[in-house]
């Protein structure tokens, strides 16, 4: 099968879905098919106009990857016109802004804008399938009345089998991945952390793994482990050899992506691919009997909201290393289920 997917620019190691849809185009290539991948240059049309014939076109879909002011109305127009009697597979990876309780009037006054565009998009174009891989954006397309299935977003940290798995030791080695938002609950974390440290009677040591692109949320780690004496490391940028070194090597992954958008977040899923648990918080955006966690993870998610996450949490690190989920092969293969 020739499958070709369209993205916006090329950004390899700054943009993750550049990441995402390489890592899985060279499974799918591996799995015997064929793969173009077609990008919106520019934030124009113009390169869609050269468009490959394939048996699936696979939209890998976010507002703002397609128009600088998240409003690709051209974009749409053109691909609806191009692609209406094709076989369209359309992915979120984000979907319209403002779609959560605390968004100011401008958010959701763009987001009703996206929104209908969106909305527009599908209803004209008829995609055949159309999935997101987070609760929060499968949670408003369903309450707009579109049909959509989980799919997966896998890590982009490959395994390294030169490292030693950590083992039971007199510290805690902490990992924070990915960005650390600024509005994640610090001080929370902060009365969790002590009772962490003081429930296992072990020193708690923190890295940072990679780069941090959001100051305010380092900031607020460093003085966390300043306050209460906890050793830190920033390791800085690394390659994807040494970041999965480093994630072996820690008993605990902290997440500061809220949990109905952890399905987003490619750091996160490389923590739980790892076999690590996972410390999360629940904002409360989207409701709780709409939260997806992907199956072969339930066990590994801790929240920072439940006062009994800490000894369940410890129970689990006590646990032997679950061996490493191969996140590209799973969703290559989920991916073919559903289309084929």
């Amino acid at each position: 099968m020739k499958i070709c997917f369209i993205s916006g620019q090329k950004n390899e190691g700054k943009c993750g879905i550049t990441d995402y849809i390489d890592l899985i185009a060279r499974k799918l290539e591996k799995l015997g098919h064929e793969i173009e991948w077609w990008f919106i240059i520019n934030k124009s049309c113009e390169n869609l106009a050269k468009l490959p014939t394939a048996d699936l076109y696979s939209i890998q879909f976010a507002p703002y990857a397609y128009a600088t002011n998240g409003m690709p109305n051209q974009i749409l127009k053109y691909l609806t016109k191009k692609l209406q009697n094709e076989k369209v597979h359309l992915n979120f990876h984000e979907i319209w802004v403002g779609a959560y309780p605390r968004a100011n009037w401008m958010e959701k006054r763009i987001g009703w804008l996206q929104k209908k565009l969106i909305l527009n998009f599908i209803h004209q174009c008829k995609p055949t399938w159309i999935t997101s891989s987070n609760s929060a954006a499968i949670d408003r397309l369903k309450n707009a009345g579109v049909q959509v299935n989980f799919l997966y977003l896998f890590g982009n940290i490959p395994y390294s089998s030169t490292s030693k798995v950590a083992g039971a030791g007199q510290n805690l080695k902490i990992a924070f991945f990915g960005t650390l938002y600024a509005d994640f609950p610090y001080e929370k974390l902060d009365e969790f952390f002590s009772v962490l440290s003081k429930t296992s009677a072990k020193k708690l040591e923190i890295i940072l793994i990679g780069r941090q692109r959001e100051n305010a949320g380092t900031e607020k780690v460093l003085f966390i482990c300043k306050k209460e004496g906890y050793s830190i490391e920033r390791t800085g940028k690394l390659s994807t050899k040494l970041i999965s070194e480093q994630l072996q090597e820690c008993s605990l992954g902290v997440s500061t992506t809220p949990y109905d958008v952890i399905g987003k977040s490619g750091a996160t899923a490389a923590m739980l691919e790892h076999g690590l648990p996972v410390l999360v918080n629940d904002d409360g955006d989207t409701p709780q009997q709409n939260l997806i966690v992907h199956d072969p993870f339930q066990d590994q998610i801790f929240l920072l909201n439940e006062n009994s996450s800490a000894k369940r949490l410890l129970q689990f690190i006590d646990k032997p290393r679950k061996s490493f989920f191969d996140g590209v092969a799973h969703t290559a293969n989920k991916m073919l289920e559903l289309v084929i």
